[in-house]
């Protein structure tokens, strides 16, 4: 009977998964910066009467019938959950600190500095544009329709952490929720369409234009120290 010649531990933990290229995270940053650009150039030649304003109305006006007390608690607290001083610490806060636990160093320093551009740059194009929001929201907001910075900073929020685990379970997850939020957010009239679209296309522009520049060095980072195994164990 023949020996296998097979060393290979049994608990030998199994290849990190390849990551999402720099060609194609910058191709499809590039193709939302174009969708940023398109929305925005539109907006900005007339700010309250684009070329789309007419979809903008129609769905503004779908989203106010299934309105009632129930739905729109509900997404009252989806809307501090994903955004505002809240939604922040779930989703900046929370992750950062997790990062830096893990001493995934690069990862917490892509993922702040996406963060703070993409912010930045929704409330520059806020005040350029100046763009008035749908005339009876349910929510508390601030001035300026145009882009959703809660669809900007969320959607950076799940394309980066999509990039980070790389699995196709993760990137069917951050569709759901991202959807879920633009519905979220033109049910409680704090957007138009548009405007969640030009936040989804800036927040995921930045997340993967800025993804080439670190991602290397993140996969460079080594693995957080496995607990050495016990006596018992390494003798079995």
């Amino acid at each position: 009977m023949a020996i296998s010649s097979d060393t290979t531990p049994l608990a030998e933990a199994p290849p990190r998964r390849a990551q999402l290229p720099a060609r194609l995270a910058v191709a499809w940053g590039l193709i939302s910066l174009a969708v940023f650009a398109v929305l925005f150039a539109s907006v900005l030649a007339s700010a309250n009467s684009p070329w789309f304003v007419a979809m903008d109305q129609w769905w503004h006006d779908v989203v106010l019938a299934p309105r009632n007390d129930a739905f729109t608690a509900f997404n009252v607290v989806v809307d501090h959950t994903t955004g505002g001083p809240i939604g922040s610490i779930f989703t900046i806060l929370i992750p950062l600190v997790a990062l830096l636990v893990l001493r995934r160093w690069w990862a917490a320093l892509y993922f702040f500095v996406a963060t703070m551009l993409a912010s930045t740059l929704a409330q520059v194009v806020k005040a350029v544009v100046s763009r008035e929001r749908p005339n009876d929201p349910l929510v508390t907001v601030d001035f300026g329709s145009f882009p959703s910075g809660h669809l900007t900073g969320f959607t950076l929020f799940v394309v980066v952490l999509c990039l980070l685990i790389n699995r196709r379970w993760a990137w069917i997850t951050a569709l759901v929720l991202v959807i879920v939020t633009v519905l979220n957010r033109t049910y409680l009239s704090a957007h138009w369409l548009s405007d969640t679209f030009a936040g989804i296309a800036l927040g995921a522009a930045v997340a993967l234009l800025l993804w080439p520049l670190f991602a290397q060095a993140i996969a460079r980072q080594p693995k957080p120290r496995q607990p050495r195994a016990r006596a018992g164990e390494r003798a079995a």
